[in-house]
C-alpha cells in the first residue's frame, strides 16, 4: 500500500516547473504589457488576469483561445510562448505587476 501511495503521491504535479522566469521570459511579458498599455485595456487585462490566478493552468490555455485575435498584434511564436509562462505559478502576479508599472509611467507621461 505504501508503493501505491509514494507512486500517487504527486500524480498531479506539474512536472519539473522551475519557478523563476528567464530573461526571455520577463521581456516577453513586458513586450505584452506595453502592447496592452498602449491600447488603453490595462484595467480590463488585469482584472482578467486576477480572475485566472486561482485557476492556474487555464489563463495559459485562454492565451490559446485567444491566438487568432493576438496574432494581429504579435507572431504566434509569441502568443504561443506567453500561454507557456502563464501557466507557471509567479507569472501572472509578475504580468500584473509590469501591466501597472506600464500605466503608471503612462500617467507620468501625460
Amino acid at each position: 500500500m505504501s508503493r501505491l501511495r509514494s507512486a500517487l503521491a504527486h500524480a498531479f504535479a506539474l512536472s519539473g516547473q522551475d519557478s523563476r522566469l528567464d530573461a526571455e521570459d520577463l521581456a516577453l511579458l513586458d513586450r505584452f504589457a506595453r502592447l496592452i498599455a498602449d491600447r488603453g485595456l490595462t484595467t480590463p487585462a488585469i482584472f482578467l488576469v486576477e480572475s485566472l490566478v486561482p485557476l492556474g493552468f487555464l489563463a495559459g490555455q485562454l492565451v490559446h483561445a485567444m491566438t487568432p485575435i493576438m496574432g494581429m498584434v504579435a507572431s504566434p511564436d509569441e502568443v504561443e510562448r506567453l500561454a507557456r509562462v502563464l501557466e507557471r505559478r509567479d507569472a501572472p502576479a509578475l504580468f500584473i505587476d509590469r501591466l501597472q508599472r506600464m500605466e503608471e509611467g503612462q500617467r507620468r507621461e501625460s
